[in-house]
């Protein structure tokens, strides 16, 4: 099982600041789906836990869930259900129930989803970090055989925030700027801050800054061409 990490380095000057002034830390997950899907508050690492070098980590340790919460901006999503999954493996809403058990009839590298209840859902996959499993995105799923697909990526977004979000919550609009952080190939990065000057990488290309106010749909989800049809196909 794969660990990865993310350092932030930070001066003791701007720490002091950013727990003077209430910021918080929060973090956002890519995937890859078809659909019309939106991210959430993946983690936030309070203001009292900021530290010169602030540490993020994260396994590939993965659940997955599904919800009666409507998906809409800055609703936190409640999971009716969620179990241990894996990637490879297939999550099926039990008809009549609304219960979900896992196999292994899934698309490689993916948590894919089949829903066989006469009702809508919301689904989503959750990710170990610093020691919690949570929520990352929310997905809909219509009832009578549909099917959902999702690809966790190993991007990660970062923002500096006075909100006071929780986790699970769904964010479609960045709260301020941000950094866009790519650990593709690699295992660690690490990246410094300032309240002055924000994100850097020393010219590392894997790091892109994003404003304020940035579509983090269009940011953090990547549009795949995964056969969900056949997908329900094969499961009926």
């Amino acid at each position: 099982m794969a660990t990865f990490t993310t350092t932030i380095n930070i001066s003791p000057a701007d720490v002091k600041i950013l727990k003077d002034q209430g910021y918080s830390l929060y973090g956002f997950k890519s995937v890859a789906a078809t659909g019309d899907g939106s991210p959430t508050v993946w983690f936030n690492l309070p203001t009292e836990k900021l530290l010169g070098k602030t540490k993020i980590t994260w396994e590939e340790e993965f659940q997955a869930y599904n919800s009666t919460t409507t998906i809409a901006p800055k609703t936190k999503i409640e999971a009716s259900n969620t179990i241990a999954t894996d990637l490879g493996q297939l999550v099926t809403i039990e008809k009549g129930s609304g219960n979900i058990e896992s196999s292994t009839d899934g698309y490689d590298g993916a948590v894919s989803f089949l829903n066989k209840d006469t009702q809508q859902f919301t689904v989503g996959i959750n990710q170990l970090v610093n020691g919690k499993s949570n929520i990352l995105c929310a997905f809909p799923i219509l009832g009578a055989g549909s099917s959902r697909v999702i690809t966790p990526i190993t991007k990660i977004a970062l923002i500096f925030s006075t909100e006071q979000i929780v986790t699970a919550t769904v964010i479609t609009k960045a709260m301020s700027a941000g950094a866009f952080i790519n650990l593709t190939g690699v295992t660690s990065r690490e990246t410094n801050y300032s309240i002055d000057s924000g994100w850097d990488a020393g010219g590392g290309t894997w790091l892109k800054n994003f404003d304020a106010f940035t579509d983090l749909k269009k940011l953090l989800i990547e549009n795949t061409s995964r056969d969900e049809k056949a997908l329900s196909d094969k499961n009926k």
